[in-house]
């Protein structure tokens, strides 16, 4: 059998394996295998596995204790703190800006739990947002000055070459060709604040070689050059560089001024996020105080409750005529609704509470149970409805914010107009050539690389024009007219805000009028309820009336007392609620915002730069100087003081305001 038949064969035995086996693929055979490995990594693949990381839990969060609660009804102590206080603590205590996104506060108290941080970690602000954005590598401002940083660059490669050759040996005896190469190549380049780049660099040749008609078998080259490349039309001057960037393309724009607006814009976020803050907390610190009053009127009302209940019931037993079976249960049905109302009401107290401590980032129970000292202010607050209109359209953050999203928009159709224009670049260079023998020869200037630099005259020089146009400029013109929608519709958001602040501030406005009115009709109310309970129980007492106008009579006085301090914290959340809206929440806590302090470098760079403009001439050409795009530092304190009006003789029903009897004191 040839060796033909025997690869026929052998393709034959192929083509029998591959149809017996068919198209699968084909898991290889091992000669000592220990069994079914598929299993175990697929049992691997789908075990939910716990992340190798150690971020150490807050000491609030491993010491804290069982929460009190109605079987858990007493603290170790009463911590008594003002909203001052509070606020302090919590802004001290809040690296992530907690918010109250899952909770509403009711008439019947507080209702749902935090969900925000739980569900949505990543839409959650935190004191370092602003830096992570002024530092972000991709779109932060020194990522943008970074375009302009110089470069240096440099290479060095070596290379040897055996080659043979096909020559007939009467006309030459070299058979094979044998070259030896070096490079080393160096250069600084630098792009300019106008769009241009200039560059500078050196380099150095070898080259040996057995080739015929050569002077030496090995040389040395060397060379120094200066170059440059500047736009004149299409993406040059200071105020494109500095808005799209050097590197920008249209739709594309990255400059340092579109990174510092984005800086601006964050911190904007970042004052929203601590304004909605403090807002929550004050909310919740007045509400745990409402909490505290309704407690303490469902106590008053439990004790008269079953006073009633044992007066009856003593008079049943003596006979008296009132001491019947229906007044003992009607008493008995109105102690066990107090008693209901009591339950419901410590509930909320602690639910409150516990909340409170949410917002000053403390452990939910630690033994003492805070109890809010300050007291709601019930004096007539008036402000000045044009001076609060303007105060709330240049402070608020929400309108600060949209009006750097309106001069980003005009920045960028600034520079989409630039791309209108075609693309015409200045080129230029300069080099000084030199080769020798020798790389470096102190004996002879001439015959070495460098010395031949500047004594043979091998110079050379370039300069030309390089000019692009596109024909049609379609996406440049798409550019420019999608850089005008946009711009279009950042100033109509911006309208339809500052229409929907003022609708707003309208409502808030009315809001501090009508919960002040509620406040002094509610305190009439309360004031008429304490003196019919004296009168009903006087004439229950001389037997002209039922028991059960007695106990309508303590419900109502319940009531009336729950119903007032809920609007007269109503009234106090108006006034804060205003602030809110107008912008001067911040500036009515007494908390303004500051930056860290800058490394020393920045502070350096900054006085160099300062001397550097001092020293510099003014030339309005928009090539050396962009635009303003900012008004300077926002001042953060500037309120409006409202005008304050005597309570005329309202005040909060407190333990010194109400006499052994339960009569209001009035001064």
């Amino acid at each position: 059998m040839n060796w033909q038949h025997g690869w026929k064969c052998f393709l034959a035995g192929l083509a029998i394996a591959g149809a017996m086996t068919g198209c699968q693929p084909q898991q290889p055979k091992f000669l000592f295998s220990r069994g079914n490995v598929a299993g175990q990594y697929i049992a691997e693949q789908t075990r939910i596995e716990y992340p190798d990381t150690c971020v150490p839990s807050l000491d609030d969060v491993v010491r804290t204790q069982a929460p009190l609660s109605l079987d858990n009804p007493d603290p170790k102590e009463e911590w008594q703190l003002t909203l001052d206080e509070v606020r302090q603590m919590a802004l001290d205590n809040s690296k992530v800006l907690r918010e109250l996104q899952g909770v509403s506060f009711t008439s019947a108290g507080v209702q749902g739990n935090p969900s925000l941080l739980l569900s949505y970690p990543s839409s959650t602000l935190t004191v370092w947002d602003p830096a992570i954005i002024e530092t972000s590598p991709t779109s932060g401002v020194a990522a943008a000055l970074s375009a302009f940083d110089a470069v240096w660059s440099s290479t060095a490669y070596w290379q040897k070459d055996r080659l043979a050759n096909n020559v007939n040996p009467a006309a030459s005896s070299i058979y094979s060709t044998k070259v030896d190469t070096g490079t080393f190549q160096t250069a600084l380049s630098k792009v300019t604040a106008t769009g241009g780049t200039f560059y500078a660099g050196t380099g150095v040749g070898y080259d040996a070689q057995n080739g015929a008609n050569r002077m030496w078998g090995s040389d040395w080259t060397s060379y120094v050059e200066a170059g440059f490349s500047h736009p004149l039309l299409q993406g040059a001057g200071v105020e494109f560089n500095r808005i799209a960037g050097p590197n920008s393309s249209v739709g594309n724009y990255s400059g340092v001024m579109i990174a510092r607006i984005q800086e601006d814009i964050e911190l904007a976020d970042f004052e929203i996020g601590v304004r909605n803050y403090l807002k929550d907390l004050e909310e919740t610190y007045w509400n745990l105080y409402y909490a505290y009053r309704n407690l303490n009127a469902s106590g008053v009302g439990l004790e008269a409750a079953l006073q009633s209940w044992r007066t009856v019931k003593a008079q049943y037993d003596v006979g008296y005529n009132q001491g019947t079976a229906q007044n003992i249960a009607q008493a008995e049905q109105n102690y066990q609704r107090f008693y209901v109302a009591v339950l419901e009401a410590q509930s909320n107290l602690y639910k409150n509470e516990r909340l409170l401590r949410y917002m000053i980032g403390i452990a939910p129970t630690d033994g003492r149970l805070i109890k809010p000292v300050d007291e709601p202010t019930v004096a007539r607050v008036k402000y000045n409805w044009d001076e609060i209109e303007a105060e709330a359209l240049s402070r608020t953050p929400e309108l600060r914010k949209q009006k750097w999203s309106v001069k980003r928009r005009e920045l960028e159709l600034v520079a989409s107009r630039n791309y209108l224009l075609p693309r015409l670049d200045l080129e230029g260079k300069y080099r000084f050539h030199g080769m020798g023998k020798d790389l470096i020869d102190s004996t002879n200037d001439k015959s070495n690389a460098f010395g031949s630099l500047t004594h043979d005259g091998y110079r050379n020089w370039g300069l030309g024009l390089n000019m692009e146009v596109p024909i049609g400029f379609r996406r440049e013109l798409a550019g420019v007219r999608n850089a005008e929608l946009l711009l279009c519709r950042e100033r109509a958001i911006l309208q339809e805000q500052e229409l929907e602040l003022v609708h707003n501030l309208s409502d808030l406005y009315a809001d501090i009028d009508r919960t002040y009115r509620e406040v002094e009709a509610y305190l009439a109310v309360l004031r008429a309820a304490r003196k019919e309970v004296r009168a009903v129980q006087a004439a229950y007492d001389g037997g002209m009336t039922t028991l059960f106008q007695v106990l309508d009579a303590q419900q109502k006085l319940a009531d009336a007392e729950t119903s007032y301090y809920r609007m007269v914290i109503d009234y106090n959340l108006a006034i804060m609620k205003l602030n809110f809206r107008k912008g001067s929440l911040l500036e009515y806590n007494g908390v303004t915002l500051a930056e860290g302090p800058w490394p020393n470098k920045a502070y350096f760079d900054a006085t160099t730069r300062a001397m550097e403009r001092d020293a510099a001439h003014y030339f309005n050409r928009g090539i050396t100087l962009p635009t303003v795009i900012s008004r300077g530092p926002y001042p953060q304190v500037q309120g409006t003081d409202p005008t304050i009006i005597p309570s005329d003789g309202i005040q909060p029903v407190t333990e010194s305001t109400v006499g052994p009897a339960g009569e209001l004191k009035t001064e």
